[in-house]
């Protein structure tokens, strides 16, 4: 038998198999026995070394692939050095940016950057996953640091899980446009829709990602545990959302892996291939790789001893048909039908068990932790059923006697289910926290008084009840069933409390939260409420200063805080808080009220050239102008006002009539003249 045909007869038995026997840096085939003795079979006379992984290409592809780290990091250094100047970045360049899209209308440039990449994928195929994609990195980074210690993570192949990229993708971007406009019509009638707009700057470039710490988990786990675990592209094959349009996408592009007649069978391609995809079977089969889990990472090409394959234009992979006299091939699965059904099932469950758990899980890193926790699953049980059992270079069990490897194993995947059934259990008491609190929980929007009981006698009893199921969901520390607190079920407890009257009570929950929590503006504005109803006002005031100096993009914090200090007639504190002609405004009302009339008519009319559509400014500006005795610039403002009257809402129209008739009055005291 000459060499080829050994070699062949080595990946029917199973490549993944063989793919565990490959040294990381030699391009023969160790065949290991049970006595640990080894012997080496050379698969083919090569005209060029071969290494497992990393040819030629694969430094151009490193290259290109940090560069898009430095572009990363960059970008956020450009908006953390800019924060406290009040500079706006690019918003996200990220995918999942593409979900205020849809469901918002923001175009953002997430939305532009995955739209660019979709319609390439179209043509070029599944490039973006290996050129562009910055877990990518990890993922090769992680199974280069396994090959130099000999591991070759073995690809779990699932017929069913494969499917949770794309029913996730189509949850993420497509339910979300479905809700809008086929569903909320008839269950959110209030639900309004503004139409597409643009938005590429952001004041807070952080508002929509993770934070610091739950982004290192994230990065460990789906860039790193998934390739120990689930092989050399778990995450892109198990939990990737992007990938499930990139892969059907794929199957329309014109550029793919393409063979010539020079090659000989060998399978390295198969080998080095860190995508999973039989290359040397499809190349036979269709005479080009059609396998939409390939991502044209070129390691295949640079493998080939003969120099078979190429990257070229050829017809799409829908209409590729096997090629005469060649078989399809047959994937492999390492799970039976019934197995299938009940780990997607458990990892449906696992799925939402840990999906935005304790307010920190964000939903990429939940289905990276549902697909490892079912392969540790599937796992325990072939040690249960085999007699023999073993991960990597752990033996797990032999002869039916779980090894020492085994147990430390058995208990890792027992403390991380224990783990899970926690995250699990917050949830549903967190749930049912929420039904008992259903009326209870209204934004905190009004200065309250302290001690008072709104709520009737029952409303009061259901609402300290939601608060003690809020606690049973909570941290141990509290009392509670979790490893933390989630801080939207602190959230809803402060507004709870704030609904009893127990306003202390409600500011140390908010508080609590602003310590555990990214900066938010909505928090925020629930806790100035708060201060307002206990604090002096110029305890207030400072809180106010402090947090705009650190979120000077909080513009609704702003708004509401300068209209709280103009009604306490602290016109100082609301023109230090305003930004841009809005303080010429302030300052013209200062003056008003100290008397100084030249001053507020040099305010206004400053303003006014900035914001000349603001009909009540313009009437104020008359009726100021009318107290000096300019009645003929006084007429001309309120013509501006009453021009500017029609784009007002109702509310805004009535409190301009109201100040064009005082106006009226006061120029036929003055004048004895109607106004024109």
């Amino acid at each position: 038998m000459n060499e080829p045909d050994r070699s062949n007869r080595l990946f029917d038995s199973g490549v993944a198999d063989m793919q565990d026997t490959i040294g990381p840096r030699h391009a023969t085939l160790s065949i290991v026995s049970s006595k640990s003795s080894t012997m080496s079979l050379p698969v083919m006379p090569q005209k060029k070394p071969t290494t497992i992984g990393w040819g030629r290409r694969w430094g151009f592809r490193l290259t290109v692939l940090v560069i898009v780290q430095v572009a990363m990091i960059l970008h956020i250094l450009v908006w953390w050095i800019g924060v406290p100047w009040g500079w706006k970045t690019l918003s996200p360049v990220e995918p999942s940016e593409s979900i205020q899209t849809v469901s918002d209308g923001i175009i953002n440039a997430g939305a532009i950057f995955f739209a660019v990449a979709l319609l390439s994928t179209a043509v070029l195929g599944r490039w973006f996953c290996g050129w562009g994609c910055h877990i990518m990195l990890l993922q090769d980074w992680c199974l280069r640091l396994l090959s130099r210690r000999g591991i070759r993570p073995r690809a779990f192949r699932s017929r069913l899980l494969r499917w949770a990229p794309l029913c996730l993708a189509l949850y993420m971007f497509i339910w979300p446009i479905f809700y809008r406009f086929v569903v909320a019509p008839y269950t959110r009638p209030d639900l309004e829709w503004h139409g597409f707009h643009v938005e590429l700057l952001t004041a807070d470039l952080w508002a929509t990602m993770p934070g610091f710490w739950v982004s290192v988990v994230f990065l460990f786990m789906c860039g790193f545990l998934t390739v120990y675990v689930l092989g050399a592209k778990g995450f892109c094959t198990y939990a990737c959302p992007y990938g499930g349009f990139f892969a059907p996408l794929d199957r329309v592009s014109v550029r793919r892996v393409v063979v010539n007649d020079d090659c000989e069978g060998c399978a390295l391609c198969t080998a080095v291939c860190t995508s999973n995809v039989r290359v040397h079977e499809q190349v036979a089969a269709f005479g080009s790789v059609v396998d939409v889990g390939c991502m044209k990472t070129t390691d295949c090409i640079d493998a080939c001893p003969k120099d078979a394959l190429s990257m070229r234009w050829t017809k799409p992979a829908v209409a590729t048909r096997v090629r005469s006299g060649g078989t399809k091939p047959q994937k492999k699965w390492d799970v039976s039908w019934g197995g299938e059904i009940v780990l997607a099932l458990l990892m449906l469950l696992f799925f939402f068990a840990w999906r935005g758990a304790y307010g920190l899980v964000p939903m990429l890193l939940s289905l990276g932790a549902a697909a490892i926790l079912v392969w540790l699953l599937w796992k325990s049980w072939r040690m249960i059923r085999d007699a023999n059992a073993s991960f990597h270079r752990w033996g797990l069990k032999r002869s039916g006697r779980v090894t020492g490897g085994g147990v430390v194993f058995l208990v890792a995947t027992l403390i991380v289910f224990a783990a899970t059934a926690q995250a699990a259990a917050s949830h549903i008491l967190g749930w049912k926290a929420g039904q008992r609190a259903e009326g209870f929980r209204q934004q905190i929007t009004a200065p309250m008084r302290a001690g008072a009981t709104p709520l009737t006698g029952d409303e009061q009893a259901r609402a300290r009840e939601a608060l003690e199921w809020y606690q049973l969901a909570g941290s141990m520390r509290r009392g509670g069933v979790g490893m933390a607190s989630d801080p939207n079920d602190l959230q809803a407890s402060a507004r709870i409390h704030a609904q009893l009257g127990e306003l202390e009570q409600a500011r140390v929950l908010l508080d609590e939260i602003e310590v555990m929590s990214k900066p938010n503006e909505s928090l925020a504005m629930e806790r100035f409420m708060l201060g307002v109803s206990l604090d002096p006002p110029a305890n207030v005031m400072a809180w106010v200063d402090q947090r705009l100096v650190e979120h000077s993009g909080w513009d609704k914090l702003r708004a509401v805080a300068i209209e709280w200090a103009a009604s306490r007639g602290d016109f100082v504190s609301a023109v230090s808080l305003s930004i841009g002609p809005d303080a010429l405004k302030y300052a013209a009302i200062g003056a008003l009220q100290k008397g100084d009339l030249k001053s507020a008519i040099d305010h206004m009319e400053q303003y006014l050239q900035a914001a000349p559509s603001d009909a009540l400014a313009w009437a104020t500006l008359g009726r100021v102008l009318l107290a000096t005795g300019d009645v003929a610039a006084a007429d001309t403002a309120m013509r501006r006002a009453f021009a500017a009257r029609e784009s007002l809402d109702a509310a805004v129209q009535q409190s301009l009539d109201h100040e064009m008739a005082a106006y009226a009055a006061e120029r036929r005291m003055v004048t004895g003249q109607e106004a024109p």
